[in-house]
C-alpha cells in the first residue's frame, strides 16, 4: 500500500509540473504563471532640455522571474527591450537604471516613454514616465551685499546688522533662507507658486552688546531645487582682529581675484598693526581695511584735515601715498589714528637655483634645485604638468628684485598648487612654499602649510605673484 501511494503521489506532482512548467518552448521549456510582474517608478516625472540625458529607473519584481523590460517613445525613436532572465538563469528582482540622450530638436512640449515589464509566462505590466521639456539647471543668484564679510561692530550696546539681498532665478525662485544659530535668528520666505523671478530681501538682525563672532548663513533655492548658499562673518568687537592693506581702488578688484587681495597684515598689539609691502613703482596708494570685500564701512587713511593723522571713514578718507619703488613699512595705531612710512632693504635669504652636476660620483639627488615654478593641477595650457616637479611652470623673475616672481596663465576647474622647484626626475627639492590655507590663503608657508584648493568654474587668465621676503602671494584676473 506504501508503494502504490508514493506511485499515486509521484504521477501528480509529475502532473502539476509539467502543467506549470511546460516543455513546448524554442528552449524546450514554457512557463504557465498566474500572476504579473511588478514594476515600481523611482519617478513618474522627469524634467529636462534638449541634448540633456535623462534617466529612467525603478525596480521591476516577479516571484517566478523577470524575463525583460521593453522601453518604447516613438517619437524619439526608441524601442528597446532588455533581456533580464533566461530558462537557464532567472532574476526575480533587477533595478532598471536606463540613460537617454533627449534629442536636440526634440520639441519643447510633453512626452510620455512606456516601460513594459515582462515575466517567463510573458504576462506583462506597463507603466509611463511623463518626460517635460521645463528643466532648470541654472543656479538662482545669491547677490549678498550686506553685511560684508569679516564686518567688525563696536558692541556699545545691542547691535543692529543690516541685510541687504537681491535674489533672482532665471524660471522661479524657490526659497530662501538666513540664519545665525547663536542669536536664535531665523529668517526665511518661500515663493513656490508666486511665479517671482526676483526679490529684495532687506532685515535688521540685532546682536548682544557683548564682544563675540557671529556667523550669518544665507540660503537660496529656485523652484528646481537648485541651491545657492554665502557665509557671512560678522565680529561684535573694540579691536579689529586684522586688518588688511588695499593698493586697489575698486570693490570688484577687492573681489575679483582668487587670493591675496586685499592683503593681510600683521597685528603687532590691541589696536596696533605693521604692514610690510613693496610699492612696483612711485605714487602707490594704499589703504587699510578690516573686512575683506569692500572700502565700507571701515576704511583707514589719511585724515584730509590733518595729514599726519589717519580717519576711519571710506567717503573721506585719502590713500597712503609711496613715493618710490621698493619696500616699505607701515605702523598703523587705531586707537590714537596716527602711523608711520618707512622706507628699507631686505637683507635676508632669497631663492637661488642650483643646477650644476655634480662632477663625482657622490652626487646627491637634493643638490639639483631647479628654477622656481608652480606645481600642481588646474593648468589647460600646461597638460604635462600634473604635480609634476620635471615639469614645473617656470616663474619670472623680477630683474631688479630677487625676492619677486611672477606668471600669467591660464587655470580652469580643481585647481590646486604650491611654489616648487623644478627637477628633471621629478623629485621634490627644497626649499618649496605652501600656504596657511587651501581655501582662504592669506600668506605663504616656507617648507610647511597645505596646498592650495580652489574651483575656477570658467577658463580665466590669472597673474600670480609671489614675494618670497613678504611671504605673500596673490592670483588676480588678467583683462
Amino acid at each position: 500500500m506504501k508503494k502504490n501511494v508514493f506511485s499515486c503521489l509521484m504521477v501528480a506532482s509529475i502532473i502539476f509540473f509539467n502543467l506549470l512548467w511546460g516543455c513546448d518552448d524554442d528552449d524546450g521549456q514554457s512557463w504557465s504563471v498566474d500572476s504579473d510582474p511588478v514594476f515600481q517608478l523611482a519617478s513618474a516625472e522627469i524634467h529636462t532640455e534638449q541634448g540633456r540625458t535623462i534617466r529612467i529607473e525603478g525596480v521591476a519584481s516577479d516571484e517566478v522571474g523577470v524575463k525583460k523590460i521593453n522601453l518604447k517613445i516613438d517619437d524619439w525613436y526608441l524601442d528597446r527591450d532588455i533581456q533580464i532572465s533566461t530558462n537557464d538563469s532567472l532574476v526575480k528582482e533587477y533595478d532598471l537604471w536606463y540613460d537617454f540622450e533627449v534629442p536636440e530638436d526634440a520639441a519643447t512640449r510633453e512626452y510620455t516613454i512606456q516601460i513594459t515589464v515582462y515575466n517567463m509566462g510573458d504576462r506583462s505590466v506597463s507603466e509611463t514616465v511623463s518626460v517635460y521639456m521645463d528643466g532648470d539647471f541654472v543656479s538662482p543668484v545669491l547677490d549678498l551685499q550686506n553685511p560684508v564679510d569679516g564686518l567688525t561692530l563696536a558692541p556699545e550696546g545691542e547691535i543692529p546688522v543690516e541685510i541687504y539681498a537681491l535674489l533672482s532665478d532665471s524660471r522661479q525662485l524657490g526659497y530662501f533662507v538666513a540664519k545665525e544659530s547663536s542669536i536664535n535668528f531665523y529668517d526665511s520666505i518661500s515663493f513656490m507658486g508666486t511665479g517671482a523671478l526676483s526679490y529684495e530681501y532687506q532685515y535688521t538682525a540685532t546682536l548682544p552688546a557683548e564682544v563675540g563672532e557671529y556667523h550669518f548663513e544665507f540660503l537660496l533655492a529656485d523652484s528646481a531645487g537648485n541651491v545657492v548658499s554665502e557665509t557671512r562673518l560678522v565680529n561684535a568687537s573694540f579691536d579689529f582682529e586684522k586688518m588688511y592693506l588695499a593698493d586697489v581702488d575698486t570693490e570688484e578688484a577687492l573681489t575679483s581675484d582668487l587670493f591675496g587681495v586685499p592683503m593681510v597684515i600683521t597685528k603687532t598689539a590691541p589696536y596696533n598693526f605693521e604692514a610690510q609691502y613693496y610699492s612696483e613703482g612711485p605714487g602707490t596708494e594704499i589703504r587699510f581695511i578690516p573686512q575683506t570685500t569692500s572700502f565700507s564701512p571701515h576704511c583707514y587713511g589719511v585724515d584730509p584735515d590733518n595729514p599726519d593723522k589717519l580717519i576711519n571713514d571710506p567717503e573721506t578718507a585719502l590713500p597712503i601715498v609711496l613715493d618710490g619703488k621698493g619696500y616699505y613699512r607701515i605702523t598703523l595705531d587705531l586707537e590714537n589714528l596716527t602711523y608711520e612710512v618707512e622706507s628699507y632693504v631686505p637683507d635676508d635669504w632669497y631663492f637661488e637655483p642650483k643646477m650644476e652636476y655634480p662632477d663625482d660620483e657622490t652626487y646627491i639627488e637634493t643638490e639639483y634645485v631647479g628654477n622656481l615654478g608652480i606645481v600642481g593641477k588646474g593648468f589647460p595650457e600646461y597638460p604635462d604638468q600634473n604635480w609634476a616637479t620635471w615639469a614645473a611652470i617656470e616663474f619670472e623673475r623680477d630683474p631688479e628684485n630677487n625676492y619677486r616672481f611672477y606668471k600669467t596663465l591660464d587655470m580652469e576647474g580643481d585647481v590646486e598648487f604650491i611654489f616648487q622647484p623644478e627637477h628633471p626626475w621629478g623629485w621634490w627639492p627644497e626649499p618649496f612654499w605652501r600656504f596657511d590655507s587651501k581655501e582662504n590663503p592669506e600668506k605663504t608657508v616656507l617648507k610647511g602649510g597645505d596646498n592650495v584648493a580652489l574651483t575656477v568654474p570658467v577658463r580665466t587668465t590669472y597673474k600670480v605673484t609671489f614675494d618670497s621676503h613678504l611671504n605673500r602671494a596673490k592670483v588676480v584676473p588678467v583683462e
